[in-house]
């Protein structure tokens, strides 16, 4: 059993590698979804990515899971304006982790203790559907093509699919383990690389191929995220995952290989998340040279000369940094602190905050361009 597995099986009455940071009562019944049409679709269109030099859009919507008020809050602003609240949005149970699909036409977050996953009209603002998953939903990204929307659960040994749009759910991925966070590439959307958690297996970074449906696991323990480079060439993954128990331990990985290539320290971190494509925007930085990491040990935003395997800044943040969205008019990034209850909003070019947006236990945040 690795020390991860044994971590884990003591402690099995607390949500575990949890991005929460506290225990977690067993999820309630499912909610009775609203009532929606067979085949739900957004009022209009977003505006999607632009070529270089054309405004992409009026304003950037934010949508942040606000966990204990069971609700998601939406922010809005147009490039050189402070974000503002716009509208509430009632979900199921504890919404966590989101995603937005590449067109920017859908919203996702996962109801962490109802066991569902609602989807959202960005333009409208409203709740489409509520679609049945696995226990403890988690990790979720839609498919490069932005067809597939996958969500992984912490209690359940498959992986569900469901087709965008429609929202029929199809065949689950059997993969054997609960699964914590989800990660794609556009450069090889047949693989689906999931860590798996609440397990004594080892190997817990794993690879499905949704071409062969084969899984491809990788020599490695004591994973807690995995994510690409901003370009692609490697996967790093973060430890522990539990925020009690901090670790500067990164493992970099070759992802045509499957194997791991470094494993590094950033001594005086806790690294934990990424602005994740596929999942946390529809916009990211077109200079591919930094990565942004949350630190739960500063607390704040870490900036990762990720080739040279350097922090080159930090921002300072509140207690408990997770996720991260971009503002690409605007030039800012935005970062949910959970403790305090905060989006920080952060400015690009010197990386300092310049403006608090207040979420009650705020997690998941992504970003949709309108007009």
């Amino acid at each position: 059993m690795t020390v991860r597995g044994r971590a884990i099986l003591a402690m099995s009455a607390i949500v575990l590698a949890s991005c929460a940071g506290a225990g977690v009562v067993p999820a309630p019944a499912a909610a009775t979804p609203p009532p929606v049409s067979a085949s739900p679709q957004p009022t209009s269109a977003p505006v999607p990515p632009s070529p270089t030099g054309i405004r992409l859009y009026a304003k950037l919507r934010v949508f942040v899971a606000s966990e204990t008020t069971d609700s998601v809050w939406v922010y809005e602003a147009a490039p050189d304006e402070a974000f503002a609240l716009v509208k509430k949005i009632p979900v199921a149970r504890f919404p966590h982790q989101e995603a937005v699909s590449p067109d920017g036409k859908y919203v996702v977050v996962n109801d962490r203790l109802a066991n569902l996953t609602s989807v959202i009209d960005p333009v409208s603002m409203t709740e489409l559907v509520r679609l049945p998953v696995g226990k403890q939903p988690h990790g979720i990204t839609f498919s490069p093509d932005g067809r597939t929307l996958f969500v992984a659960s912490e209690r359940d040994p498959s992986i569900a699919r469901f087709e965008v749009g429609t929202w029929r759910p199809l065949p689950p991925l059997a993969v054997g383990v609960p699964q914590h966070v989800l990660t794609m590439n556009a450069a090889a959307p047949n693989e689906l690389w999931f860590t798996a958690t609440n397990t004594d297996q080892s190997d817990d970074l794993r690879v499905y191929d949704l071409g062969t449906n084969r899984i491809t696991k990788v020599a490695v323990g004591d994973v807690h995220d995995a994510y690409f480079t901003p370009d692609g060439s490697e996967v790093w993954s973060s430890s522990s995952g539990f925020v009690d128990k901090p670790s500067d331990r990164m493992v970099i990985y070759d992802p045509l290989a499957k194997r791991v290539k470094a494993e590094i320290r950033l001594p005086g971190t806790y690294p934990f998340h990424t602005l994740k494509r596929l999942q946390d925007g529809m916009y990211y930085p077109v200079d591919t040279r930094l990565m942004v990491l949350s630190d739960h040990a500063a607390p704040g935003l870490l900036w990762v000369d990720w080739r040279e395997r350097t922090v080159v800044a930090e921002t300072k943040l509140g207690a408990q940094p997770f996720h991260t969205t971009y503002d690409p008019e605007g030039r800012r990034l935005l970062v949910t602190t959970n403790v305090d209850g905060m989006v920080n909003v952060i400015d690009v070019a010197t990386r300092q905050v310049v403006q608090k947006v207040p979420v009650t236990k705020a997690h998941g945040i992504v970003s949709v361009g309108v007009p």
